[in-house]
């Protein structure tokens, strides 16, 4: 058995899925938070120019600093447009993928680019501290902050390990500038003496920063490690409730599904009672049965609707994605409303922009599924001879699907309520329309498959009269 090393960069405490994508955002956020200290440089040194006409005795040697800033803006171009490039595989983030994938991955991951882009901040940390008077600027505390930040990416041996390095090269230099090896550099009209020079400050300053260093690395790594246990619990917890999740659907579905038979038999021998096979039906026995025949049919389109749901749930729906034509696909769903179309003398129209034909790579089923329960509300809720109108907008990177009516319409405070599981507008039980509450629950499941939005607008922009406001649904697909 392979012994891991004590300096590795993913101790086993981290290795869970949403560490990858965690260290992966953070790396981004290093790199926005360097363009943040480019300019801020920059502005120190042009400061600089201006303190020296305030105060002529001020004075600080800017060559060097306008050379760090270059090149840190250089560097964190290239660590940009790095991230940018592993972006664009999904997995660089994770072990996943084929065998030889991993072994690419392993070669340089997510730790590897925050280790580079740390190590590198250090190194020119380092030499702006040299440049800006060494022991003596107060800018020593920037140290700080890059070891807690460093925290955050890195283990703390690892961070240990460099905060060592970054230490002895700090001695090194301030050794060097003690016995006139190297030059000093300093911000004239700063200081009133010189402190470069000056043994027992040195000593104890150094002891001072040491503890300052291996203190700030300890406690945020303590923090940071422990918020990374907790985001494992959750995330191992989360998978837990998915998991039962998935269980309460299959056995859900196993259940409501044993209910769908005896309904639908019953509502058998009630269609066959009104056709008076067993006999003449007595006027005032009719009434109660078509009722029940009603209620029973609106049974049959709950188990359907809570099974249609929890297939979504479980992924069983799903097949091959393909190139559908929407046009096709609308033609055939308002085929199976078509006597609910003529028997309310509904006028239908599809139009789509810019061409005649629409397509997206899609499941057919799930679309299907998704646009049947928006126009089946859309005739549903609207009155006799009324309007749903279809528009296919289609643009190079944007599909707009856009479902109208002028139907009765949606309370203002009540748009975000009807994506919730049984929830039924006011103004549709004020109607007495039937429904089960879970068409939209049905809508919103489908379209996540694709990351589609949806958004209402009510009125819609076909409302003719104060009690037919209308809405209108607009999703949107990302191509």
């Amino acid at each position: 058995m392979k012994k891991k090393s004590i300096f590795t960069l993913v101790p086993p405490r981290v290795q869970f899925e949403d560490f990858w994508v965690e260290i992966r955002k953070r790396n981004l956020w290093l790199i926005k938070l360097r363009y943040g200290a480019v300019l801020m440089l920059t502005s120190l040194i042009l400061g600089t120019y201006l303190l020296r006409i305030i105060y002529p005795d001020f004075y600080l040697y800017t060559l060097p600093h306008w050379i760090i800033a270059s090149s840190i803006l250089l560097y964190n171009t290239f660590f940009h447009l790095l991230w940018l490039k592993l972006a664009q595989r999904r997995d660089w983030f994770g072990d996943k993928g084929d065998k030889k994938d991993n072994e690419e991955l392993r070669r340089f991951r997510s730790p590897h680019f925050s280790l580079l882009q740390i190590c590198t901040d250090f190194i020119a940390l380092i030499l702006f501290i040299y440049f800006t008077g060494g022991i003596e600027t107060p800018l020593f505390v920037l140290y700080i902050f890059h070891v807690i930040i460093g925290s955050l990416f890195l283990p703390g041996i690892v961070m240990s390990l460099i905060i060592t390095t970054v230490f002895v090269a700090s001695v090194l230099l301030t050794l060097l500038e003690y016995f006139s090896i190297i030059p000093h550099y300093t911000i004239q009209g700063l200081l009133i003496s010189h402190q470069y020079d000056n043994i027992q400050y040195i000593i104890v300053f150094y002891i001072i920063f040491a503890l300052a260093l291996y203190l700030s690395t300890y406690l945020a790594n303590s923090i940071s490690k422990e918020l990374y246990r907790r985001q494992r619990a959750l995330d191992e917890a989360y998978k837990e409730l998915e998991k039962a999740e998935k269980a309460k659907s299959k056995y859900l579905m196993s259940f409501v599904h044993d209910l769908k038979t005896p309904i639908s038999a019953v509502i058998t021998y009630l269609n066959m009672i009104m056709e008076d096979a067993y006999g003449k039906v007595a006027e005032e026995i009719r009434r109660p049965i078509e009722r029940s025949i009603i209620r029973l049919n609106s049974g049959i389109d709950l188990i359907n609707d809570i099974l249609c749901l929890s297939s979504l749930k479980l992924g069983i729906l799903t097949t091959e994605p393909k190139d559908i034509n929407l046009v096709d696909l609308f033609n055939e769903i308002l085929k199976d409303f078509r006597d609910a179309i003529q028997n309310k003398k509904i006028n239908v129209n599809i139009k789509s922009h810019p061409a005649e034909i629409v397509t997206f790579k899609a499941d057919w089923t799930i679309l299907k599924l998704a646009f049947s329960n928006l126009i089946s509300n859309s005739i549903k809720y609207t009155d006799e001879g009324g309007i749903v109108e279809i528009y296919l907008n289609d643009s190079h990177s944007l599909l707009t699907v856009s479902i109208a009516d002028n139907g009765i319409g949606i309370p203002p405070g009540e748009k975000d309520k009807i994506f919730k599981d049984f929830y039924r507008s006011t103004i549709s039980k004020k109607k007495g329309i039937e429904g089960t509450g879970l068409g939209m629950s049905v809508v919103i499941e489908a379209l996540k498959y694709y990351n589609a939005t949806i958004k209402i607008e009510s009125p819609s922009y076909l409302k003719s009269l104060q009690d037919r406001p209308g809405t209108e649904f607009i999703i949107e697909f990302k191509k």
